[in-house]
Formats: C-alpha cells, structure tokens, sequence
C-alpha cells in the first residue's frame, strides 16, 4: 500500500510547484548528431545535442533495458500525466527493486528553462549538465519529509523533460543526496537515449 502512494504523492508534489502558464514550443525540430543551439526566450542561446521536439516522446522508451539494469529498476511503465505540464504531456513511473526510492519521468509541454525560473525561482535551481544537455535541480520534501530530487532537462524549447525520483516512507537511507543520485543517474540514462531521437 505505501509504494502506491507514494506516486501519487510525488504527483501531488510536484503539480503544487507547477503553473498552466502557456509555453511557446520552437516550429521546427533540429536533427543531427553536432550540437545545436535554440533559444528558450528567443534571445538566449541555448547548446544542446540536439533540440528534441517532446511532444512526439514517450517517456518510457527513454530507458533501454540495459539501463533499466544497471540502474536496478524493477517496474518501468506509463503513469497518469500531470495537467500542470501541458496538454499532451507524458508520464513514465519507475520503481527500483531496492524498493528505497521512486521515480518518473514526465514531459513538461507548457513551458522551458525560463518559465521553470520564474515559478520555482532562480535561487532554488542548481545548474549542471546531463549528456550534454543544460539542466536544473531542484529539491523538495514530500508531506512527511521524504527528500525528492528533481532534475529538468532543457531539451527543447518551451519544453522540458522533469526526472524526479523520491524516497519510499520508512526506508533507511533515503537522504536528500541519495535521491538526487537516483535522479541524476535516471536523467543521465534517459537524456543520452534522448540525443539519439
């Protein structure tokens, strides 16, 4: 009963941090191997692998099954979307076999870099780089003060991919790190995968 609730509890989290506020997804979909750039406002430059229209994205076929071992995930499967992150938006959820932690994957549709740092606010977020991708951290706690990490890979303009991954409620071990190295370890698998689309 607590691992079923605890997606939901994640969802729960993370809709309260998020706004409907429309984003403006770039027309054109840049392909090939060399980074390209984008603009997440128009005017800022932004270096990618490659620009990834998340739209056409399913979440869940970001994690290969090599990775999905390596990373000691149990259960990989489409979850509910969030209606926070945009129409159309698409959910995968994670549960690893140590049973510590959960996890998801979600494209967030309705807004880019720029909008995350207005709503979350730009003190909140760590920058780092995930498979060549800019990328933003942000830490939460769960009610009851279960740590969750979250990490939004800037794959596209007015478009993010959010990775997040929580600890399971009474399990030893789930520390603010511990989550953020489940989350890095997730987004790193899952935004190399994506570089290839």
């Amino acid at each position: 009963m607590r691992r079923l609730a605890i997606p939901f509890l994640l969802a729960a989290v993370l809709a309260g941090c998020s706004s409907t506020e429309p984003g403006k997804p770039s027309a054109s979909d840049q392909t090939g191997s060399a980074p390209t750039t984008g603009t997440s406002t128009g005017t800022t430059p932004v270096n990618r692998p490659k620009a990834v229209d998340l739209t056409a994205v399913e979440p869940c076929s970001l994690i290969t099954s090599e990775q999905r071992t390596a990373l000691g995930l149990s259960k990989v499967e489409p979850g509910n979307p969030l209606p926070d992150f945009g129409e159309g938006s698409k959910r995968c959820n994670q549960t690893y076999a140590s049973v510590k932690f959960v996890s998801s994957i979600h494209t967030v549709l309705n807004g880019g870099a720029d909008r995350l740092k207005r709503t979350t606010g730009e003190s909140k977020l760590t920058s780092l780089q995930v498979a060549g991708y800019p990328a933003y951290l942000t830490q939460r706690e769960a009610p009851g003060g279960a740590p969750v990490c979250e990490i939004y890979v800037d794959a596209h303009d007015g478009q993010l991919l959010l990775v997040d991954a929580g600890g399971v409620f009474g399990e030893k071990g789930n520390t603010p790190e511990a989550a953020c190295a489940q989350a890095k370890a997730l987004a790193t698998a899952a935004a190399t995968v994506l570089a290839t689309r």
